[in-house]
């Protein structure tokens, strides 16, 4: 039996109103005796201005405070469900990286993918008339318009001419994957756009030497457990439902890759995009500084960075231009929770406190 359900947001809500009401009733359903679901994934369409012909690069702060109001909302409602963001949008030719279509909902749900789907709007056009297992929400609609997303962002107004990225970069610990590293690596896949060349995220994630001065270091989940927890929720936001596999032969070649003096260990995986776009690579850099494959690859020319990291972007250009490279361009998204100016509640860290308290009291058990 499946362990998911959907919320299927047709169009995005121009009302915060309606979008809180919408995902505390799916959370409440999902969480309820009825069905007890672990899982949650919501389904939000993106504006239809955001079409093939604009840039990923222009809306990434746009996109960047859908996805963060969303998981924000989620908060406190029920901790215990897991929500996982998918970006839809209704054009075939504008998804690509992080955004499907439509019609790749209705394909997950014939293979059984979500015991339930609730929704805002008529879906028969889209699931069937003869779709069991939609449930209908009762939302009343708000006659406000209020495009809650739109926000200000300073750097967008400053951001000049360039290129789109087709190699975008993001970096962390990534341990106990909360709704902060989720909105982080949504977006990071996000800037890569629906007709990039050799697309490519390449993530640096913290090793041994970085963990030294982490609190309760010694309940960091292991390299390779980070390793396949972040590459299988890349699957799942861009929607591959393939599990993730190492192969021997790549892990034999990149083991002569391992003298690079940033990283130790790098693995690649390839995440197949059901709108039948090009495959995404992702390389999994495993780094013993602050500044990773940012100062090894000259082929990344973009960084997703967290309000608390955003200082970083700036050291690594200046190693860049040292190098004569050109400078990364940085993408920050706002921290999770609130207003979106506070971390969120549920932090790795708070994660591992917890495992180590826990630990605490059964060895008071054991003595």
């Amino acid at each position: 039996m499946a362990t998911r359900n959907l919320l299927f947001l047709r169009t995005i809500p121009t009302s915060l109103a309606e979008l809180q009401a919408a995902i505390t009733q799916a959370v409440l359903f999902s969480s309820s005796s009825i069905t007890s679901i672990k899982y949650l994934d919501i389904a939000i369409t993106l504006p239809t201005s955001f079409g093939t012909t604009v840039s990923r690069r222009h809306t990434f702060h746009q996109v960047s405070n859908i996805v963060n109001k969303v998981y924000t909302l989620t908060e406190g409602i029920n901790d215990d469900i897991d929500v996982n963001v998918i970006l839809l949008h209704e054009d075939y030719n504008a998804c690509g990286g992080v955004v499907r279509h439509w019609s790749d909902l209705r394909r997950l749900n014939e293979v059984g993918r979500w015991l339930n789907i609730v929704w805002v709007e008529d879906a028969d056009d889209l699931f069937g008339p003869n779709c069991k297992n939609v449930v209908p929400l009762q939302i009343e609609h708000e006659s406000i318009c209020e495009k809650w997303w739109e926000g200000h962002s300073d750097t967008m107004e400053t951001l000049g001419e360039r290129e789109e990225h087709n190699v975008s970069c993001v970096g962390g610990t990534f341990d106990y994957l909360h709704a902060g590293h989720k909105l982080l690596l949504t977006m990071t896949a996000y800037m890569i756009p629906s007709d990039a060349v050799s697309p490519k995220i390449v993530v640096g994630l913290t090793g041994a030497e970085l963990l030294k001065n982490k609190k309760h270091k010694e309940y960091v989940t292991s390299w390779e457990t980070r390793c396949e927890g972040t590459v299988s929720f890349l699957r799942g936001v861009v929607g591959d439902g393939r599990p993730a596999v190492f192969h021997s032969k790549e892990d034999t070649e990149m083991e002569v890759e391992s003298d690079l003096p940033t990283s130790s260990r790098i693995k690649r995986f390839e995440l197949a995009s059901p709108v039948g776009k090009d495959p995404i690579t992702v390389e999994m850099h495993e780094i013993q500084d602050a500044f990773g494959p940012t100062i090894t690859m000259e082929e990344i020319s973009c960084l997703v960075v967290s309000e608390e990291t955003k200082a970083g972007g700036g050291l690594i250009n200046d190693k860049r231009r040292d190098l004569g490279w050109s400078e990364l361009e940085v993408f920050t998204v706002g921290l999770v929770g609130g207003d979106g100016t506070v971390a969120t509640k549920l932090s790795s860290t708070e994660m591992r406190r917890r495992r180590a308290e826990k630990a605490d009291v059964l060895k008071g058990f054991g003595s």
